[in-house]
């Protein structure tokens, strides 16, 4: 395993070797250090760092809280802070660059040490969490409905790209706003949902659909007759996070020729051939082997099923996918999650290790999950 690479910038000489040597006497690889935010920017393009060493009070025209900030923007990589004493508006603003650490000079080497492996720790952590978003956003794009996630409040945290067509709005510059604000659903007899009628639903996990309603956006006041759901967000805690909601085009879904329909009835219906099924991906139905299957995931009234090769998302739930599974093979470990037994890697009480994934295991699914496992 490569060791990780370290860029150093302060202009102090004697404090920048000697944080170099104590890095490297660590473990870690430094092979160079900059006094300068020219020198640094000169030095992040030709060491292509795993993390950066900033001083804050660096001296010049850009100090280091600039420089943690270019990169930010440019490079997907830790910044941990040195320090000495800094004032409150100067902490302020390092805050907004948002560091891995920060270092109290003077310091020690387990300091450095501890301040690096949680640097690194974390930063791993939140790649994972920022591609496991990315992920299941592109999984999202790729449906037919327009899905609008919003959090407790029904301010507005994600649209796939087929509400951001339908409202008018990307979901960067949407981000925040009420949604209810920017859509009416109106039921029989134009009466209006309410707003906070429908997260009081949702906070009671009830979930809420009209198969037969109108959607009036109002960016450009146009209408629609809509098919549209609500379903409540939990996180593995089972703490509630907001709700989806999900809007289907009845003229489009009137619009289906017959010799479409039984296509998706059987990619609803998902039922299992042998040691495979059929799923729909785009205008075709792709088979997938149960072999390949990595894990199930729920998101609201969609399943997500990763494969070694690809991921699929299927307007369906939990419930139907698991009654449809051989349970030789699979075993639901939590609300949100069906596995392959023969895949798992590495477990403990509460997690389970598939290739990279780390998947929870429900109290209430624990026992059954642990009555299946083979222990020497």
């Amino acid at each position: 395993m490569s060791k990780t690479r370290i860029l150093v910038v302060e202009d102090e000489s004697i404090v920048a070797k000697d944080i170099q040597k104590s890095l490297e006497k660590l473990g870690y690889e430094v092979p160079a250090t900059a006094s300068s935010a020219a020198a640094a920017y000169e030095k992040l393009e030709e060491i292509q760092p795993d993390l950066v060493f900033l001083d804050i009070k660096l001296k010049g025209e850009e100090d280091g809280i600039h420089i943690a900030g270019h990169i930010r923007e440019k490079y997907n990589i830790p910044v941990i802070f040195l320090t000495s004493y800094v004032d409150q508006e100067t902490l302020d603003r390092a805050k907004v660059t948002e560091p891995y650490g920060y270092i109290v000079k003077p310091f020690n080497e387990s300091d450095l040490k501890t301040t690096v492996e949680m640097a690194l720790f974390k930063f791993s952590k939140d790649r994972e969490v920022r591609d496991s978003q990315q992920r299941l956003a592109n999984a999202l794009a790729k449906v037919e409905e327009s899905i609008i996630v919003v959090d407790t409040e029904g301010r507005v945290s994600y649209l796939n790209e087929k509400a951001e067509n339908l409202l008018g709005y990307s979901t960067t510059s949407a981000i925040g706003m009420d949604a209810f604000q920017l859509f009416v659903l109106e039921e029989e007899g134009g009466v209006a949902v309410k707003k906070d009628e429908l997260l009081a639903k949702m906070r009671k996990d009830e979930p809420w659909e009209n198969h037969d309603c109108f959607l009036l956006v109002k960016r450009d006041n146009s209408s629609l007759n809509i098919s549209a759901s609500a379903s409540p967000i939990h996180d593995e805690k089972n703490q509630y996070l907001g709700c989806a909601i999900v809007i289907s085009d009845k003229q489009t879904a009137a619009g289906k020729t017959t010799a479409e329909a039984p296509v998706q009835a059987a990619f609803l219906d998902n039922q299992i051939i042998q040691n495979s099924f059929f799923v729909k991906k785009g205008s075709m139905l792709v088979k997938v082997y149960l072999d390949n299957i990595l894990w199930i995931q729920a998101m609201d009234n969609y399943v997500i099923i990763q494969t070694t090769a690809d991921q699929f998302v299927i307007h369906s739930t939990m419930k139907d996918i698991e009654v449809k599974l051989p349970q030789s093979k699979f075993l639901r470990v939590h609300r949100s999650y069906i596995i392959p037994i023969d895949k798992i890697n590495v477990l403990d009480e509460n997690t389970v290790l598939i290739g990279d994934k780390t998947i929870p295991i429900g109290k209430s699914y624990k026992d059954t999950f642990m009555a299946r496992l083979n222990f020497l």
